[in-house]
């Protein structure tokens, strides 16, 4: 092997190491996001259910 060609692999490894590094971020924020999305959910939920118990026992 020539040492272009073995120079050529490496940048290729790298780069394809950078593309994981990118993806595990993206994959990494998304289920935080996702995460906050259903506990935000949850709250507002649970917010709904109190006020309309409270609604319930007013009348």
């Amino acid at each position: 092997m020539r040492i272009e060609h073995i120079r050529d692999q490496l940048h290729q490894l790298i780069d394809e190491i950078d593309d994981i590094y990118v993806l595990n971020g993206l994959y990494r924020n998304l289920t935080a996001e996702k995460r906050q999305k259903e506990e935000y959910e949850r709250e507002q939920a649970k917010s709904a259910d109190k006020a309309k118990g409270r609604r319930t026992r007013d009348v």
